[in-house]
């Protein structure tokens, strides 16, 4: 990935940092801690969940029957990212070991195969001893794991509250794109 695309990136999500009040809900432990992307360095995770009005948290996989969502997770961000929508990937491989050890292949599948322009953090887990803190929490706040790869989740940054949706859903389906727009206030 060019230099100026990362840049684009890093300069388009400190634009959103910058763009929204920060809300009422309280940041946990967990999540007072940087994580490092594919494309733009690390990021702040209580930064990045409050920088949003909406968070569409995803555990993503490389390697899945399916990954060719991330067109459509790509296409929901470019649509709501100016009202608030925030995309995040957070690849594991939990399910079927179908994630990549080394990010520059997760990265090319990300960004050369499916132009994710969305932060994309690196490697996790959700069925493990430690973790993914993101995943915890919309997992947590959802009553929901993931029990699979491409599980999304929508997350209210004001409220803590989450939706859950299946691999199942795709990301132009009407019941994620509606508790996007409800929880965007678009409706």
């Amino acid at each position: 990935m060019s230099i100026l695309l990362r840049l684009k990136s890093a300069l388009c999500l400190a634009g959103l940092l910058l763009s929204y009040n920060t809300l009422a809900w309280d940041c946990p432990e967990s999540l007072k801690q940087s994580r490092p992307t594919l494309e733009a360095g690390e990021l702040n995770l209580c930064d990045t969940v409050k920088s949003a009005k909406v968070l569409l948290v995803v555990n993503t996989a490389s390697m899945c029957g399916f990954t060719p969502q991330f067109e459509g997770l790509e296409a929901l961000y470019q649509e709501f990212k100016d009202k608030g929508l925030l995309v995040l990937g957070v690849p594991t491989a939990d399910f079927g070991g179908q994630e990549y050890e080394d990010a520059e292949k997760t990265s090319k599948v990300c960004h050369a195969n499916y132009g994710v322009s969305f932060p994309v953090f690196h490697k996790s887990c959700i069925r493990c001893d430690s973790p993914d803190p993101l995943l915890k929490l919309v997992a947590d706040a959802s009553d929901t794991t993931p029990k699979w790869n491409f599980y999304k989740y929508v997350f209210d940054p004001a409220t803590g509250e989450s939706d859950s949706f299946s691999s199942m859903t795709k990301p132009d389906s009407a019941p994620l794109r509606n508790a996007i727009t409800k929880r965007l206030e678009l409706e």
